[in-house]
């Protein structure tokens, strides 16, 4: 479970259709969130952030992301293997593709943490704008 989405969800008495409705997504989809069927893009994570005034990131680090990333790979390569598209396939393609799944999902991971750097410092700089702005009405 999300326990973050959950708890603010229930904090702002939101319900799940929405909470869905203000992060542009289908209740189901929505609910498959929450639960941690799936995992929180950069981009709905960014939203849900403004939308309850919690830090982006937190969204994303959900309980048993590893674990299903795992069996999501897993699972695909054993419905490879039984459908025999494998099996003419010499073992070191195949070590080639499964380098391949892992290098797609640790730039997956870079990306989600290049959008929440990029959501930081845009919050750094409307506080230094505000700073700056409040330091030059004093010295007038």
């Amino acid at each position: 479970m999300n326990k973050i989405l959950y708890v603010a969800r229930k904090a702002k008495g939101f319900t799940e259709a929405q909470v869905a409705k203000a992060l542009q997504l289908e209740e189901s989809e929505y609910r498959e969130l929450e639960a941690s069927l799936t995992d929180v893009t950069a981009g709905i994570a960014l939203r849900a952030a403004k939308l309850f005034n919690i830090d982006a990131e937190l969204f994303i680090y959900t309980e048993g992301r590893e674990h299903r990333l795992v069996k999501f790979a897993m699972d695909e390569i054993t419905s490879f293997k039984q459908s025999g598209l494998l099996n003419d396939m010499p073992p070191q393609h195949l070590f080639h593709i499964v380098n391949l799944g892992n290098t797609a999902l640790s730039l997956q991971v870079e990306l989600n943490h290049s959008v929440f750097r990029i959501y930081e410092l845009e919050k750094d700089n409307e506080a230094l704008r505000k700073l700056n702005a409040e330091l030059k009405s004093r010295l007038s």
